[in-house]
């Protein structure tokens, strides 16, 4: 039978095109991408299998120091940095390491996955990116002055957002926004408001707007995606979590000085603050989901979990924890999974603020919970990651 002379060229094209794709260096097909907090509008809502029922521990992954970097779980593999100056990745069913990645200081920001590459910056001033596959350097670009160490939980570089092949990160330095070509790291544009600023917090980006939160003038900047124009400026007191933004495009922002604000996406207006006399802090990043506002609050001896309504900023519920808190909560099919510094994982009901399940750990629940396919993973204190089921 003889071929057809007009496929031939199509089956050239398409080799040619497959063989690209395999080329060194080359972008592999681009999955949706997975970082802190789920994804770029920070919601910590993820749709997946939760674990409503605990079976116990699955394996731990041990590292050479404390882990404060929240762990994200892309294509098979849990990816999270480590006070020992290592990046890892590791099987997340397994937990078999199938590399590290060495970085000039403390791994404390969580990385973000997306197109094949994970994102990822360190104490060492750089922002890396690095074949999700092999862990071998992509590109880098320094973002900041490296720093010596890191001091507490809450100092930290920001965790990068990818969204349409641009790689939004903070920095603890003048320009304290960048936004970098994902395939070569190069600059397209950089943010630097009057007056000093610096950004400890991972930005948020909705449409063609990122949302970030300042420590330094302490103040919520709304910013142009393509241009890095300032839109607006809202002032609160510190912010070193990342804002949450809602499906009908509010920002929810949570500040040190133990306020929760909402906010109108477009015009940076107040719509309402909870504030509480006995509140030192609003610690860890949000949770949207189910018309409420999820949020960790630490007073002078203890941590608890709030949960406040979306539209009108009452309170509906709160849960105690055995210790102040480091960790955001995850939203799971009508659970919640945060850790505490009392070395516990709670899962709690997210309508009613009962506790479900918890799970002691070696030392304090450091980081932020992510669930995929019912197994829970969390960094801890005492340098292991955990998964549980």
């Amino acid at each position: 039978m003889k071929r057809s002379q007009s496929l031939v060229p199509a089956v050239i094209v398409l080799a040619l095109v497959l063989l690209a794709g395999c080329a060194p260096g080359a972008a592999r097909p681009s999955a949706e991408a997975v970082m802190y907090r789920h994804d770029a509008r920070r919601t910590g809502d993820y749709d997946t299998t939760g674990v409503p029922t605990l079976s116990g521990l699955k394996w731990k992954f041990q590292t050479g120091d404390a882990i404060w970097s929240s762990p994200v779980v892309a294509q098979g593999a849990v990816y999270f940095g480590s006070d020992d100056n290592f990046f890892y990745a590791v099987d997340a069913q397994s937990g078999e390491e199938k590399w590290r990645f060495a970085t000039g200081g403390d791994v404390r920001s969580s990385a973000a996955v997306a197109g094949g590459v994970v994102y990822l910056s360190s104490f060492d001033g750089y922002l890396y990116a690095v074949d999700a596959v092999s862990g071998r350097e992509v590109w880098k670009v320094q973002v900041m002055q490296p720093r010596e160490e890191a001091g507490s939980g809450d100092d930290h570089t920001s965790s990068p957002a990818v969204v349409n092949g641009v790689v939004y990160v903070g920095s603890l330095d003048r320009q304290c926004l960048r936004a970098l070509d994902a395939r070569t790291g190069q600059e397209k544009w950089a943010f630097a408001p009057d007056g000093f600023e610096l950004v400890n917090a991972p930005p948020a980006i909705s449409g063609d707007t990122v949302y970030l939160g300042g420590t330094i003038k302490g103040n919520v900047y709304a910013l142009d995606a393509r241009t890095g124009q300032q839109k607006w400026a809202f002032s609160t007191g510190a912010v070193d979590y990342a804002p949450a933004i809602g499906d009908d495009g509010t920002v929810y922002v949570s500040s040190t000085d133990g306020t929760l604000y909402a906010l109108d996406g477009q015009t940076g207006q107040e719509k309402w603050r909870v504030n509480s006399a006995e509140v030192s802090r609003v610690a860890g990043s949000l949770a949207l989901a189910d018309g409420m506002v999820y949020v960790g609050q630490d007073m002078e001896t203890i941590g608890r979990l709030l949960a406040v309504d979306m539209a009108t900023g009452q309170e509906v519920w709160r849960f105690s924890l055995g210790g102040y808190v480091y960790s955001s909560p995850a939203y799971v099919d009508g659970i919640l999974y945060v850790g505490s510094g009392g070395a516990t994982v709670y899962a709690v009901e997210a309508q009613t603020g009962q506790e479900v399940w918890q799970f002691e750990a070696g030392g304090q629940a450091t980081t932020s919970p992510v669930v995929a396919d019912g197994v829970v993973y969390f960094g801890s204190e005492d340098g292991y990651l955990y998964a549980v089921n």
